[in-house]
């Protein structure tokens, strides 16, 4: 509860934050991969990688996600297939039961190393190990 209060606070401060907009800017520039084929794979759970695929399927049939899982795919979306992270949270709000603007955005910005309080950027979960 206290990171989805925090993450409002953002939004309130940052409205831009609701337009899909990088909190640290300096992100701005990054180049992101526009591989279709890679992200209808991520969505539909079927990247090959265990982990990930079966979060996915979860996400499809129920509208719902471990938190974990949700920083595991996500890293795996904009680290492993580097696509952006905003088609991510589009579609994790698009599907979740729980969905919450404010705590979309800011996870998925952390797992982006886009966010105020974002995980490195060389920080990358490893789908194998993390199974």
């Amino acid at each position: 509860l206290i990171w989805r209060e925090f993450y409002r606070h953002l939004i309130v401060a940052y409205p831009s934050l609701c337009k899909y907009k990088n909190f640290n800017k300096k992100y701005d520039a990054v180049i992101w991969n526009e591989d279709e084929h890679s992200f209808r794979a991520w969505c539909q759970g079927e990247t090959g990688y265990p982990i990930v695929d079966a979060a996915m399927r979860q996400l499809n049939q129920t509208g719902w996600m471990h938190n974990r899982l949700r920083m595991i795919v996500a890293s795996f979306l904009t680290k492993h297939l580097l696509i952006d992270w905003r088609k991510g949270e589009r579609y994790f709000m698009a599907k979740l039961i729980d969905g919450d603007l404010a705590s979309n955005n800011g996870g998925w910005q952390w797992a982006a190393s886009t966010g105020c309080d974002a995980q490195p950027y060389f920080r990358i979960f490893n789908p194998i190990t993390q199974s």
